[in-house]
């Protein structure tokens, strides 16, 4: 997998990787006694020798620690790796930043190929369970129990699973091409696409019969090699474009679309190809 970005900012918010001077930051967030029953890693007290354990976890492959920073305020920290895991101080919960901030961290991960996240939370845990679902993380059938160092004893927990998919399905992408968009292809789509396919045969287009399993064949998985769908400004479906290593295939609805519309989408899949390269 490429590497997770730096920094991810977004208006008001800054993940960025935790350095010496948060450290008393961190010490005190992570001793709150409203975050830490919540933490099964966080032995109390807490104490900066703690804290500076985040920075060698964040240094270990695979694994992304990031602070989370509003208004120039360390207000919480995530960590995205084998597993996600996330605290926001008290005095900033109920202004929907930890899903912002997990968000802009999630689809940083997807962006490139990944394997699903896991995120495990204690049953008593409602903001956090109630947060994971409106990611789109789905629960475990069967709860188990996890060891918490700061009760010293196995705590009822569940385990929730977000594959690349299903995020990919509630976040698609899209790439502006002046008054057009283009969009991942769905199943509802075949029909209109079948009216655009060149003569049966014609590469890298199938026959109409086989369309839906092009379709699906060619669903959008993370990069940008996958089948899109081109709409102008009105929403209406003008053309559709096959997006692989080889290069891109482009089709559209009538000569008209094409004049139109043909320049700006060329523009716009070189450009998404050059920000998308490793």
């Amino acid at each position: 997998m490429d590497s997770f970005p730096e920094t991810l900012e977004q208006d008001d918010l800054l993940l960025r990787p935790p350095t010496e001077a948060d450290l008393s930051d961190i010490a005190r967030q992570l001793g709150d006694p409203r975050i830490a029953p919540w933490l099964a890693t966080v032995a109390q007290p807490v104490d900066t020798q703690q804290a500076r354990a985040l920075l060698i976890h964040g240094q270990h492959p695979g694994e992304e620690v990031r602070l989370i920073q509003r208004g120039g305020s360390v207000v919480g920290a995530l960590c995205i790796g084998a597993s996600l895991w996330y605290w926001l101080d008290p005095e900033h919960w109920r202004h929907g930043i930890m899903q912002r901030a997990l968000t802009m961290a999630i689809h940083a991960r997807f962006a490139r190929p990944a394997p699903p996240l896991v995120a495990t939370c204690h049953e008593d845990n409602t903001p956090s369970r109630a947060l994971l679902g409106q990611l789109g993380f789905a629960p475990y059938p069967v709860g188990r129990r996890m060891f918490f160092h700061g009760t010293q004893r196995a705590e009822p927990c569940r385990d929730y699973l977000l594959a690349p998919e299903q995020w990919h399905l509630l976040h698609p992408p899209e790439i502006s091409a002046g008054q057009a968009t283009l969009r991942p292809a769905r199943q509802s789509d075949a029909a209109t696409l079948a009216r655009m396919l060149p003569r049966a045969g014609t590469a890298p287009w199938p026959v109409a019969e086989t369309l839906p399993v092009f379709i699906e064949t060619h669903r959008f998985r993370g990069p940008r090699e996958a089948l899109f769908v081109i709409e102008d400004d009105t929403r209406r479906t003008i053309g559709m474009a096959l997006i692989t290593h080889g290069g891109c295939a482009l089709c559209f609805l009538s000569d008209r679309d094409e004049q139109r519309h043909r320049a700006w989408v060329d523009a716009a899949l070189a450009e998404d190809s050059r920000q998308s390269s490793p």
